[in-house]
């Protein structure tokens, strides 16, 4: 049975990675519903938070093969349960009329992880942090305003085991 996994891989800093790896999907057939690349701190390496639908002994055979990729120093493969994982989203709103920039502000202050980036004449720019679901909430949320532009960022996770 498919389930979400979040594979992360530690890399040597190196140009050329990033194709590797994705290859590697790529060859699997393998659709990456999310990526985000980090540079780690303090160390030449890079960490990458790659997002799978797949069945556990793909996940199996693609770990190995991710681990036959010079640059890879260690890879992680997680389900849901042992992460803390977080996205980011930007969202410009109509806002036009005060009335209902009020109620866009209120509703922003009721979410929670909600900021107000920018305020225009025309609009508003709401950061939103959270899980994805959160995320999709917020965005139905806000979708009644009118969205003008909407932004999301890959996965972000920390390990809790």
């Amino acid at each position: 049975m498919k389930k979400l996994y979040t594979i992360t891989a530690f890399t040597e800093n190196k140009p050329g990675v990033l194709y590797r790896i994705a290859d590697l999907f790529l060859r699997r057939k393998i659709n990456i519903e999310s990526l985000t690349v980090s540079e780690v701190k303090n160390e030449d390496q890079s960490r990458f938070t790659i997002v799978v639908y797949a069945e556990a002994s793909l996940i199996e055979k693609i770990v190995k093969q991710l681990y036959r990729i010079i640059e890879v120093v260690k890879v992680i493969d997680s389900v849901d349960t042992d992460l803390v994982a977080r996205e980011i989203a930007l969202l410009k709103v109509s806002a036009n009329k005060l009335e209902l920039r009020k109620e866009i502000e209120h509703l922003a202050k009721m979410s929670s992880c909600v900021r107000i980036i920018e305020v225009k004449k025309t609009y508003l720019v709401l950061e939103k942090t959270g899980t994805e679901k959160e995320i999709n909430d917020f965005y139905e949320l806000m979708k009644p305003f009118g969205i003008k532009e909407f932004v999301q960022s890959g996965r972000i996770a920390v390990f809790t085991t």
